[in-house]
């Protein structure tokens, strides 16, 4: 089974979208990452499978392919490991498709499940919100530097993987959205008088 799920990376100071395509099938069981991946994408193999077991999910123990596209652009990073991980459960069938339809992720995954702050939010938020995406996924302690751009999607934190997961199996929205935080103006400063002064 195929699941497509919309992520995105940091190309300079914007944020490019990354199309994670994860097939499950039948054969060896293994888990293969292609689409120009670097180290740290390719480890998180390992940590995404820790992820999705110790969160009480079975991982599946088939060959599982996984496409990072555009092929051309180089990914970098641990923020494709909650993407892949909702992809690899929506694939084998313990997610419904239509939880992840208009919907951007990112998170890194620690093994207990937890999910890490990730670089490059900001833009990814701002991303999110000319394309009209109506949900941003985002480490919980990433959550008030995505509010900052404020518009229409909504920002959901997610702090553990287990909570993620089966709020989509729920179809339920995770939380309220964030308030976009209010910046005071520093009042303009007071210049002393210098008149009669040499």
């Amino acid at each position: 089974m195929l699941a497509q799920i919309l992520s995105a990376t940091v190309v300079g100071i914007d944020a490019a979208p990354i199309h994670v395509e994860v097939d499950v099938a039948t054969g060896l069981p293994g888990c293969h990452i292609v689409g120009l991946p670097d180290a740290g994408v390719m480890e998180g193999r390992v940590r995404i499978r820790s992820a999705i077991e110790n969160s009480g999910f079975k991982y599946p123990l088939r060959r599982i392919t996984v496409n990072l596209a555009p092929a051309d652009l180089r990914k970098d990073g641990a923020a494709f490991d909650v993407p892949i991980a909702i992809g690899i459960l929506s694939a084998a069938g313990a997610i419904p498709a239509e939880a992840n339809c208009n919907s951007l992720f990112v998170g890194e995954l620690a093994l207990d499940g937890h999910v890490r702050p990730v670089r490059g939010v900001l833009p990814m938020a701002a991303y999110a919100r000319s394309r009209s995406i109506a949900r941003l996924f985002v480490p919980r302690e990433n959550a008030s530097e995505a509010a900052v751009v404020g518009g229409d999607s909504t920002i959901v934190p997610i702090g553990h993987l287990g909570e993620l997961v089966e709020a989509l199996q729920d179809s339920h929205e995770l939380v309220t959205q964030w308030c976009r935080p209010h910046f005071c103006l520093p009042s303009a400063p007071t210049w002393p008088t210098c008149a009669g002064k040499r």
